[in-house]
C-alpha cells in the first residue's frame, strides 16, 4: 500500500470518527433535553401518572340520617351492608372471575364478563349484599375485586307502613319519593373519600390506604306523625275499603291548631284486587270533585259577608232550574222555609245554591282562595298537586252553583280538611306540617322553613260554622260520624267522578262516585281533625254510609291513643231538626237579627287584620249558557224533616229571597279581605 493510499485510509477513518462522534453526540444532547423535560418540566405529570397506576379514589357515602315518628319510634334507618365492586384493568382474567363469581352473587355470568371487562377503574357487581355473599367474594381472593362497605335503608315499623309519607332511597342512599326526597339534602350529609394504594399483582395495601375527607352523616327527621295512629289508619282504611268495594281511599289525622298531620294513609287495590298501602301519596297527588263538604266553604262567606246567619230562613224548593241545568235535593218536598243550619244539616243542594247566588262569582271565588283552594298546602310534598279552581274571568253559566256543590273544581283531600282545620281554628289557616324538627349529627336543631298562618274567616264567623256543622252530625246528614261523649262537627259530600270521554253517565248509565267525610272533635276545643275519602264505593256511595262510620271509628282510637277526655261541660242538647216539611206559601220576608252562637271553639281570637277595599254585592250572575257538562248534584239522604219552622216566630229569622246580593242593613257593602 502506498503513502496516498494510507492517507487517504487515515483521512476516512477520521471522517467516520467524527461523524459517529457526530451522531453520539446529538444523541446525547437528544438524551439530554428529554431527560430536562422529564426532570423539570414534566415530572408532576409523571408522578401522577404513576400514582393513577397504584392509586385509586373511592367514593365514601355519608351516613343517612334515621327517620322517626314523634314519640322517637323509627321509621327509617340505614344499616351497614356490603358492596362488591371491581377494578377491571387489574383482573386477570375476566372470563374465569365472572365464573366463579356468577353462582356467589346469583347473577349471569356473561354480564357480569362484561361487567368485568369494561374498560372503566370502577365497577359496581353488586350492592349493598348480604354478609355470606360478602363474606364467600372474600374467599374467592379475586385479584381485581374487592369489598365495600356501604349503607341500606331498612324501615323497622314495616316496609309499607306509612310509605306514601315516608318514602324511598335508590341503590346509592339518594331519596326519590316522599319525604325521603323533600329532605334528602338534610338526611343524605355530606360524602367523602378514600384513597387506597395497590401492589403490583393488584391487590390493596392495608398500610396505603388514607382517608382525604371524611363523610359527614346527615341529620335525623323527627316527624309529627304518630305510628301507632298511622297504623291503625291504613288498617281501618283497607277493611273499609273492601267492605263498600271501593278502588281506593285516603285518610288523614291532623291537629288543628299546629297543623301538625298525625296519620297521613292512601290505600289502593294491587293486581289481585287486594287493598294495600300505596306508595302514592293520594291524600297530597289526588285532586277530586269533593261534593257537599265545599258547602262550608260557600255558607261560611255567606256569614262572613253579613249576606246571612245560621237562622235565617230562606224558601227552599227540592228542585231548581238554573239555565237548563237541573239541581235537585235528595227528596222531593216542594216547597219548604229552611234556616241556613238546616240546609247545611240536610245537605240541600238547592238551599246551597240559593245562596251561593246571594254570595256571587267575585265573592265566592275569593273564599275559595283564602281556604287555600286551588293553591299548594305549604307542605312541599313531591308531587303535590294544587287541585283545581278555574280563574274567575272564566266562570260562566252554573259555574258559580257547581262549585258550590263541590262539582267542576278539584281539591285534594289535605285541601279539604285545611278548610276545617280553619273553621276549628276560628278561621285562621294554619299550614300543614309532617316534620316536628331536624336535628344534626352534633345534636343542633336545623331551622326548617314554615309558611305563616293565613286568616281565611273571622273568629265570630267559624264559631257560627261550627255550631251548624255540629248540628250536621248530631242530626243531619253526618250522624254516623258521632262520638259518644263528644261534641263533633263535620260534613259528608258525595260527588260525581268525571268518566272518560270527560261524561260523568256512562252510555250504559254508569256513574262513579266518591265519598267524603271531613270534621273535628270536641267541638268546644278542636283537638284532632280527620277526613276520610272513599274512592269509587259500590255497595254504599254516600258519605253518610261509606265515610262517615270510619271516621268516627278513627275518631275514637286517636282519642283514646292521645288521651284526650270529654269536655267537662258536654251536654246533650234537644234536637233542632224534625219531620218532614210540607209546601208552604211563601211568607212575607223580614229580616232577623244575627242570634250568637251557642257554644266557642278554643282558640282565643286572633287579631283581625286591616280590611281591605270593599266589594259591593253582586247582581244576579247573567252569562250566557253553557253547554251542559255539570253533573246532577248527588245530595245525601236526609233525616226525617220536621214541621217547617214558623215565619212568624222571631227566633227564626228570615232572610230576603232572591237571585241577586241583597244590600246589609246598614247600607254598607261587605267587606272582603285580602284572600292571599
Amino acid at each position: 500500500m502506498n503513502s496516498s493510499e494510507e492517507v487517504k485510509g487515515t483521512r476516512s477513518r477520521r471522517r467516520r470518527g467524527t461523524a459517529l462522534a457526530v451522531v453520539f453526540a446529538l444523541i446525547a444532547v437528544v438524551l439530554g433535553v428529554r431527560l430536562a423535560d422529564l426532570q423539570l418540566f414534566r415530572s408532576d405529570a409523571y408522578v401522577k401518572y404513576g400514582e393513577q397506576q397504584r392509586i385509586r379514589t373511592v367514593k365514601l357515602t355519608a351516613d343517612r340520617g334515621q327517620i322517626f315518628d314523634r314519640n322517637g319510634v323509627e321509621l327509617a334507618v340505614s344499616v351497614p351492608q356490603w358492596t362488591v365492586w371491581a377494578d377491571p384493568s387489574q383482573v386477570d382474567d375476566p372470563r374465569k372471575a365472572a365464573a366463579a363469581l356468577a353462582p356467589v352473587l346469583e347473577m349471569e355470568e356473561g354480564h357480569l364478563f362484561q361487567l368485568l371487562s369494561e374498560p372503566d377503574q370502577h365497577a359496581y357487581l353488586a350492592r349493598t349484599v348480604p354478609d355470606k355473599v360478602s363474606r364467600a367474594v372474600a374467599d374467592l381472593s379475586l385479584k381485581g375485586v374487592y369489598l365495600l362497605e356501604e349503607s341500606a335503608r331498612f324501615n323497622p315499623a314495616g316496609s309499607r307502613l306509612g310509605r306514601a309519607v315516608v318514602g324511598i332511597v335508590d341503590v346509592d342512599q339518594i331519596g326519590i319519593s316522599g319525604l325521603e326526597y323533600q329532605y334528602d339534602a338534610v338526611l343524605g350529609g355530606t360524602p367523602g373519600e378514600m384513597v387506597l394504594e395497590s401492589s403490583q399483582d393488584g391487590r390493596t395495601i392495608p398500610t396505603g390506604a388514607r382517608h382525604i375527607r371524611p363523610a359527614q352523616p346527615g341529620a335525623d327527621l323527627h316527624l309529627t306523625i304518630d305510628r301507632s295512629l298511622q297504623f291503625e289508619a291504613e288498617r281501618a282504611l283497607m277493611r273499609q275499603i273492601e267492605e263498600v268495594e271501593a278502588s281506593s281511599g285516603s285518610v288523614i289525622i291532623m291537629v288543628p291548631d299546629t297543623g301538625e298531620i298525625l296519620a297521613m294513609a292512601s290505600v289502593g287495590r294491587n293486581g289481585e284486587g287486594d287493598p294495600v298501602s300505596l306508595s302514592e301519596n293520594l291524600a297530597v297527588t289526588w285532586g277530586y270533585e269533593p261534593g257537599s263538604v265545599m258547602k262550608s266553604v260557600v255558607l261560611s262567606g255567606v256569614v262572613e259577608e253579613g249576606l246571612g246567619a245560621p237562622h235565617h230562613v230562606r224558601e227552599v224548593n227540592h228542585w231548581l232550574n238554573l239555565y237548563d241545568q237541573e239541581f235537585t235535593d235528595h227528596t222531593e218536598y216542594g216547597t219548604a222555609l229552611y234556616t241556613m243550619e238546616e240546609i247545611l244539616a240536610r245537605s240541600s243542594n238547592t238551599g246551597t245554591v240559593e245562596w251561593a247566588l246571594v254570595l256571587g262569582s267575585t265573592r265566592l271565588a275569593a273564599y275559595m282562595s283564602r281556604y287555600g283552594l286551588g293553591s299548594l298546602t305549604g307542605l312541599g310534598f313531591k308531587g303535590e298537586s294544587s287541585g283545581l279552581v278555574p280563574n274567575l274571568l272564566e266562570w260562566s253559566g252554573t259555574d258559580v252553583a257547581s262549585f258550590a256543590l263541590g262539582q267542576g273544581m278539584l281539591a285534594t283531600p289535605l285541601q279539604v280538611l285545611m278548610v276545617y282545620n280553619t273553621l276549628a281554628n276560628g278561621g285562621l289557616r294554619v299550614p300543614p306540617t309532617l316534620v316536628r324538627s331536624a336535628v344534626d349529627a352534633d345534636g343542633r336543631e336545623i331551622q326548617l322553613e314554615r309558611p305563616e298562618p293565613v286568616r281565611a274567616v273571622s273568629y265570630n264567623t267559624a264559631s257560627h260554622m261550627t255550631d251548624m256543622l255540629v248540628t250536621v252530625v248530631r242530626e243531619g246528614t253526618g250522624r254516623n260520624a258521632q262520638v259518644d261523649g263528644y261534641t263533633v262537627a263535620g260534613k259528608t259530600g258525595t260527588g260525581q267522578k268525571v268518566l272518560t270521554g270527560g261524561n260523568y253517565e256512562g252510555e250504559d248509565g254508569t256513574r262513579l262516585y266518591t265519598a267524603t267525610f271531613a270534621g273535628f272533635l270536641p267541638a268546644e276545643d278542636p283537638q284532632i281533625s280527620i277526613i276520610v275519602v272513599i274512592d269509587e264505593p259500590v255497595t254504599n256511595i254516600y258519605a253518610s254510609q261509606a265515610a262517615a262510620p270510619l271516621f268516627a271509628e278513627l275518631a275514637k282510637y286517636s282519642l283514646q291513643r292521645l288521651r284526650i277526655a270529654p269536655p267537662v261541660d258536654f251536654v246533650t242538647v234537644a234536637p233542632k231538626l224534625g219531620p218532614a216539611p210540607t209546601p208552604q206559601p211563601t211568607p212575607a220576608l223580614v229580616p232577623a237579627a244575627t242570634p250568637q252562637p251557642t257554644q266557642s271553639p278554643a282558640p282565643a281570637p286572633a287579631p283581625q287584620p286591616t280590611p281591605e277595599p270593599t266589594i259591593a254585592p253582586e247582581p244576579a250572575p247573567t252569562p250566557e249558557p253553557t253547554p251542559v257538562t255539570t253533573p246532577t248534584p248527588v245530595p245525601e239522604p236526609t233525616p226525617e224533616p220536621a214541621t217547617p219552622p214558623d215565619p212568624a216566630s222571631p227566633s227564626q229569622g228570615v232572610e230576603p229571597q232572591g237571585s241577586g246580593a241583597p244590600e246589609q242593613a246598614n247600607g254598607e257593602s261587605p267587606q272582603v279581605e285580602d284572600s292571599q
